[in-house]
């Protein structure tokens, strides 16, 4: 009886470890998922600000749509209200994490181009998916440049997966002066 219990436990400090990488790595997956579908989203949101704006007002008009929909994803617990967490769209941890956005201006397009740190937060999970990329080549921009180590100011010392979107939409009529 002695043995069974004791190679019980020894399947379970050896399965452990195991299953708790396995489920960890799929939350990590589900809210990397969510994140990129968050950010499509904000590009979506700044290519549309522009659309109806004129030439000179459109990039701080799509700079401060996308960063309506990205606060949900920099949201803190010092952003709590009466108990609930409101993310601040002009909160430095958002604006700190936009490391790129461009608008580029055709006759009728406009298109919108959008870099965010994303925080890889699940435990052991992030940290195995930040060394499947290679972090220098975020420091050298090159085209493969998925991970950031830079600290972003807002206490969360692990990596960061940036996220990449651009969108383009077509201007349904030009605004004249």
């Amino acid at each position: 009886m002695n043995d069974v219990r004791g190679s019980m436990l020894m399947e379970t400090v050896i399965v452990m470890p195991l299953l708790l990488a396995l489920i960890f790595g799929a939350l990590q997956i589900a809210h990397i998922h969510v994140a990129r579908q968050v950010a499509s989203y904000a590009a979506f949101a700044a290519a549309r600000a522009t659309l109806t704006e004129k030439n000179g007002e459109e990039e701080n008009n799509a700079k401060r749509a996308a960063r309506r929909v990205l606060c949900f994803l920099a949201a803190a617990p010092d952003g709590l209200h009466d108990g609930v967490m409101m993310p601040d769209p002009e909160a430095d941890r958002v604006k700190k994490r936009i490391l790129l956005f461009k608008v580029v201006r055709r006759d009728w397009e406009r298109e919108v181009e959008l870099k965010f740190a994303f925080p890889l937060v699940i435990p052991l999970a992030g940290q195995i998916i930040a060394r499947r990329f290679n972090p220098v080549d975020f420091s050298q921009e090159k085209a493969g440049s998925h991970i950031s180590e830079k600290k972003f100011g807002d206490g969360f010392e692990g990596p960061h997966l940036i996220l990449h979107e651009r969108m383009s939409l077509p201007k349904p009529y030009i605004v004249r002066k």
